[in-house]
């Protein structure tokens, strides 16, 4: 399993009329995306806010992610016990 996990502002929405799907949009919920598409087995793929907001986690640092929109972004993964 891999995860990937981002904060930052994002919008819901119900989409359809007949077959209602929830939807979530935004920056924050594509980088947390990137981040699982991008990340290890067995470890969280965190962005260097998540890592500043649960400093005691022991965090290790990881690759730097490269976003056209967004710039370089150091990242960070977790093992996963």
């Amino acid at each position: 399993m891999r995860v990937g996990i981002h904060t930052g502002p994002c919008m819901s929405g119900i989409i359809g009329s007949k077959n209602l799907r929830f939807s979530l949009l935004g920056d924050a919920v594509v980088t947390a995306a990137d981040m699982e598409k991008t990340g290890t087995p067995d470890y969280i793929h965190a962005s260097e806010d998540i890592a500043e907001l649960l400093p005691g986690e022991g965090w290790e640092k990881c690759k730097i992610l490269d976003r056209k929109e967004r710039g370089s972004m150091q990242t960070y993964l977790l093992k996963v016990v």
